[in-house]
């Protein structure tokens, strides 16, 4: 008896375009780098051009170039008007080189490191182990290759800047006198910061193979001595003491036990009524945000304990490290900063010993907490109202008001810092 035909299998409710779009991820990323090699946002620098002469500047092939030039519209690298091209503001603003702040070595380099990382996921995810950096990881071993470095460290100034300076607006510095930036590559952050804040000094705590490329960019920077380079393990060595200490994309290297141990030993290095920064991407409380959670992924295929981590599990790590009053906050739109601020009154053991403040500072009274701007982002933890509030100096208006006044020299508010229109603020 012959079977019935089956016929057409039926549509599952649902389309794979999820799926497809997926698949196709990496279609995007050779576009792009197509775009960087042959020099197209270079040619459009100066203005728009048509398809033709796009093809004939760049010695394009006739049957790709049309494809490839709308498919750069479609990223929203490219604008196209009639039948004009021109840069869109984000290719203007970093991949014209020579032109703002280049990141167009970039991507490049970062694919590179991609490539060989996640094409070790599926061994990791069945034997636990992958071909990761030794210890340092990314930017200690880069340190051996100033081309690599340059480029790594390109990128992270332009973070840089941008935490800098909304640190520099988030909090009132008046009070401190000197930073220290822990595991601050070539010292950029700190530089940004005493741009910013002109009375503070400052120093970048890094492996000794580093101190070449921070007396570099110091003097490409016009700030030769203003930031002082601290070479050492920060497990093992001795931290300066400062009123101020940040680890910035430090604490996602390593796993809990270390970061406890790094958080313990910042804490021992402030004085009395000090801030310690923390920022990361670190992961929502609830592990929904798809990007922070492939780039933790990505920090454990190529460092042997690296991972991102929850703001409430950095908040833990600082309470235990014995900071009272601990608070996160959003950073960027892509991080998270934690903010744990030192007891005035704590008696600092074997302060004796402690070591002097690199590049200037040390000794003198211990500063006032800072005025840290009430947040206005759900759910959010806030602080008590501020010292300086409950000394009378009204720094802050009364609770029913709800926003901080704006004297001369006081810092935007938490919604100003983080709003797109009140700064100039990427990667």
């Amino acid at each position: 008896m012959e079977s019935a035909p089956e016929g057409i299998v039926d549509l599952p409710p649902i389309g794979p375009e999820p799926i497809l779009r997926l698949a196709t991820l990496v279609c995007q990323t050779e576009v792009m780098h197509a775009a960087l090699e042959l020099g197209v946002f270079g040619s459009l620098a100066e203005g728009s051009l048509t398809e033709p002469e796009l093809r004939e500047r760049l010695g394009l092939h006739e049957r790709f170039s049309k494809d490839f030039l709308d498919a750069l519209a479609g990223l929203g690298l490219l604008i196209r008007v009639g039948d004009r091209y021109r840069n869109a503001p984000v290719a203007g603003h970093y991949l014209v080189p020579g032109q703002g702040v280049y990141l167009g070595d970039y991507p490049r380099m970062v694919t590179a490191s991609f490539q060989q990382a996640w094409g070790q996921l599926s061994r990791g995810l069945r034997t636990g182990k992958v071909e990761t950096q030794p210890r340092g990881g990314f930017v200690a071993k880069s340190h051996e290759d100033q081309a690599r470095f340059t480029v790594y460290a390109g990128v992270m100034d332009h973070l840089s800047t941008r935490v800098a300076r909304d640190f520099a607006e988030r909090f009132d510095w008046s009070g401190y006198k000197d930073v220290g930036d822990l595991g601050g590559a070539r010292g950029h952050l700190a530089a940004a910061l005493l741009e910013a804040h002109p009375h503070l000094s400052g120093y970048c705590f890094e492996p000794p193979s580093a101190e070449r490329y921070l007396k570099g960019h110091m003097a490409e920077l016009g700030m030769a001595g203003r930031v002082g380079f601290v070479g050492g393990d920060l497990f093992t060595d001795p931290i300066p003491e400062a009123d101020v200490l940040v680890y910035g994309q430090v604490l996602h290297g390593w796993e809990d036990e270390e970061r406890r141990t790094l958080v313990r030993r910042a804490h021992e290095a402030l004085r009395p009524g000090g801030m310690l920064l923390v920022y990361d991407r670190m992961i929502d409380e609830e592990r929904r945000d798809q990007q922070r959670l492939l780039y933790s992924l990505y920090m454990r295929l190529v460092s042997p304990m690296g991972s991102e981590y929850r703001a409430v599990d950095c908040e833990r790590w600082l309470r235990e490290a014995g900071f009272p009053d601990v608070r996160s906050e959003p950073l960027l739109n892509t991080h998270t900063v934690v903010v744990g601020l030192k007891s005035r009154e704590e008696e600092q053991e074997g302060a004796e010993a402690r070591v002097p403040a690199a590049g200037g500072g040390g000794g003198g009274p211990p500063p006032p907490p800072p005025v840290l701007m009430p947040s206005l982002s759900p759910g959010s933890r806030s602080f008590p109202r501020c010292p300086g509030c409950l000394r009378g100096a009204g720094h802050c208006l009364p609770p029913s008001r709800g926003r901080p006044v704006r004297g001369p020299g006081r810092p935007r508010s938490a919604a100003e810092a983080s709003s797109g229109t009140a700064r100039r603020r990427g990667p």
